[in-house]
């Protein structure tokens, strides 16, 4: 059965380790909570104050831009959830696991019930993959923008660009039914395969180079 824990006691609590009184563990041991638990406990009193425990007057409202910002920041590996929390002033970490559901089944955040008005995963070619992983990462992984301009998912951009700058072309295979890109190759053919995919992958990232440091230059023509 659930502990139940007085709000003005969740806030002395909190007070108290936050004042190095007392550590996280002792917490849990004298309440009887979870770690977890209290972890939430901190992070809420750091975004509302001494209030955080206190019966809510009405639900809080979040924009629907505001929840798409913390599932790609959480999904793009830039925090926790207590940390984004913390970030975006988000009241608990069960909203954001919430809207990050929202987010997989493609759904929009604007309507309650949700149907889908996100880009759905959809089918691409070799070649657009390439293409896509490309031009992501010549704006410096701007995920979002792209998965907007082609009409695909964040996800698919953000896999695809990965696997493209470590592997190259390779990375972008519908590998379906083939052997993963972690195993190692087993014929000749397959590892002359691996080590173009390579070469290209590394002519490509040069270039990149190559064409930054031209920008750069002409920048640097134009200020002087």
């Amino acid at each position: 059965m659930p502990v139940k824990i007085k709000p003005e006691e969740k806030a002395k609590y909190v007070e108290e380790y936050l004042a190095g009184a007392i550590s996280q563990h002792e917490i849990c041991r004298i309440t009887g909570v979870v770690l977890a638990s209290v972890q939430s406990w901190i992070c809420r009193y750091k975004t509302e104050g001494s209030t955080a425990f206190l019966p809510a007057s009405a639900n809080r409202k979040y924009s629907s831009e505001l929840k798409e910002k913390v599932v790609i920041d959480y999904l793009a590996g830039n925090g926790s959830l207590l940390m984004l929390c913390e970030k975006y002033k988000i009241r608990s970490a069960t909203q954001i696991r919430r809207w990050i559901k929202v987010y997989n089944r493609h759904e929009d955040f604007k309507r309650r019930g949700g149907h889908h008005n996100m880009t759905k995963i959809r089918k691409t070619t070799q070649e657009e993959r390439v293409k896509i992983a490309e031009e992501c990462l010549a704006v410096d992984r701007n995920y979002g923008e792209i998965a907007e301009k082609y009409q695909v998912s964040y996800q698919q951009v953000y896999g695809w660009t990965n696997k493209f700058a470590e592997l190259g072309i390779a990375g972008v295979e519908d590998r379906r039914g083939r052997r993963t890109s972690k195993q190692e190759p087993r014929t000749e053919e397959e590892k002359l395969k691996v080590k173009i995919a390579q070469l290209e992958r590394e002519n490509y990232l040069l270039k990149m180079e190559r064409d930054f440091l031209k920008k750069l230059e002409a920048l640097e023509r134009r200020r002087d």
